[in-house]
């Protein structure tokens, strides 16, 4: 196995709340992995992986939400058709985060 595409996506949050990005592709095995690499003002703030669509073996497709923002894990390996990557920050606040996707075959 080896990895033949990495795409890089960016994300921008400001204030209080959830800042999201949405990447649909065509069903893949991938490594997904979100950081955090900039954050002004106060109190706590992350990035993780909020939600993503994996490809069953039959064809359908699972949704997995991880819920709230504690609860968003930085990694998934999986097949999937879509992810939802998140920054969460407090009022005040900015945050910079990365959406790092490798594509397995």
């Amino acid at each position: 196995m080896g990895t033949y595409r990495i795409d890089w996506h960016f994300l921008y949050g400001s204030g209080n709340g959830y800042h999201t990005i949405d990447v649909n592709i065509p069903p893949a095995l991938v490594v997904a992995q979100t950081w955090l690499y900039g954050h002004a003002g106060g109190g706590a703030a992350l990035a993780g992986i909020k939600h993503y669509r994996k490809r069953l073996d039959n064809g359908q497709e699972q949704d997995i939400d991880f819920g709230e923002w504690l609860s968003w894990p930085p990694v998934i390996f999986d097949t999937i058709s879509s992810i939802t990557a998140g920054l969460a920050c407090g009022e005040d606040q900015d945050g910079w985060g990365v959406l790092r996707m490798d594509f397995w075959e």
